[in-house]
């Protein structure tokens, strides 16, 4: 599995995979970045992601993807061909800081060289705002397995804070302190991120809401995929949370941790698939979510796989239960049972 990760410079490498040039003139020393809009930050998401191979050794594409979704927001994703969850992180940047939400589902540096790559896109985005440094969060939004395991190569990064999934280190960080929900934020300078536990399908997750680019962060608890629900009324009531803050501040986009699903309604990719064309995108909107809340409702307990057209929610299964015999969502069922 040891191929060459670098055949050009990165630079060039992510400005191929994102159709944007990573350098243009640098601002003056000391400018800060104005983060006060009145609508949301324009990105690019017109792109595609790769998506793995058949044959998992002869993959020669990038161990980690890199898409400049705008100057100061990026998409990472690990190559499918590495592991099969191949899960999407997020690098935000502010004046003070940068925060790196989630780390992938690989330790070893050697298959999944993270920290190289996130290195080498903090040093063009300094180049080009005309910054000596600046300091990096590195934030879990849960404690899954795709959620943690490049976070050690964090470790003795100067100007670096890991940000562990404990109920202490989300207090020292993001003043998340103990109830039902916990809020917080995380202020990377003039760019607030808005935390929310979320729990549910994770005990620890959080979710997180990016005013500036109205985009909302919902890791492992809300994208097109398996939503295996682990606690039904927390995810039920973590759902109703999401859907109230998207009533209160625009939300442009829902961007989750992982792609289950094809673009076909209904049907997602079998479980430990490496290979995954024709994927479904990785947005989700704030009509999906209402939805989901919907099948929730529907289901209210009961062991019990819904399909819907974007993504699955099961509970009281296994990720790996086949949805052959179980039903579709239905919104016409779901009104009747509401008229009761």
């Amino acid at each position: 599995m040891k191929q060459i990760f670098l055949h050009a410079s990165l630079a060039l490498l992510l400005a191929l995979q994102s159709g944007t040039a990573l350098a243009s003139t640098p601002l003056p020393a000391n400018t800060a970045i104005d983060f006060d809009r009145e609508g949301p930050a324009p990105g690019n998401m017109r792109f595609q992601w790769i998506h793995g191979s058949i044959s998992a050794k002869a993959n020669t594409d990038v161990r980690v993807q890199v898409h400049r979704y705008n100057a100061h927001t990026y998409i990472l994703r690990q190559n499918p061909a590495i592991h099969w969850e191949a899960p999407f992180m997020y690098l935000v940047f502010g004046n003070d800081s940068a925060v790196l939400i989630d780390t992938g589902a690989t330790a070893e540096a050697e298959y999944f060289p993270l920290r190289h790559t996130v290195d080498t896109v903090i040093q063009g985005w300094l180049d080009e705002n005309n910054k000596a440094d600046i300091k990096l969060f590195v934030l879990p939004s849960g404690a899954d397995f795709s959620q943690l395991q490049g976070m050690a190569q964090f470790n003795g990064r100067p100007n670096t804070s890991i940000v562990e999934p404990t109920p202490e280190a989300r207090q020292n960080y993001l003043a998340l302190a103990a109830g039902n929900p916990a809020t917080g934020k995380l202020d990377l300078g003039g760019r607030v991120l808005q935390v929310m536990t979320t729990p549910g399908v994770s005990k620890q997750a959080i979710s997180l809401y990016d005013p500036w680019s109205d985009l909302l962060f919902t890791g492992n608890s809300f994208y097109p995929g398996r939503l295996v629900i682990r606690d039904f009324s927390a995810y039920k009531d973590s759902l109703q949370r999401l859907l109230s803050l998207a009533d209160a501040n625009p939300v442009s986009m829902v961007l989750g941790g992982r792609i289950e699903m094809s673009n076909f309604p209904g049907e997602d990719y079998r479980l430990r698939a490496n290979y995954r064309p024709n994927e479904h995108s990785l947005a989700l909107y704030t009509e999906s979510l209402a939805t989901c809340y919907n099948i929730v409702h529907l289901i209210n307990g009961r062991e019990d796989i819904r399909i819907y057209d974007d993504f699955i929610v099961m509970h009281g299964v296994g990720r790996g239960a086949r949805d052959h015999g179980w039903p579709s969502y239905s919104p016409a069922r779901f009104a009747q049972a509401r008229r009761r």
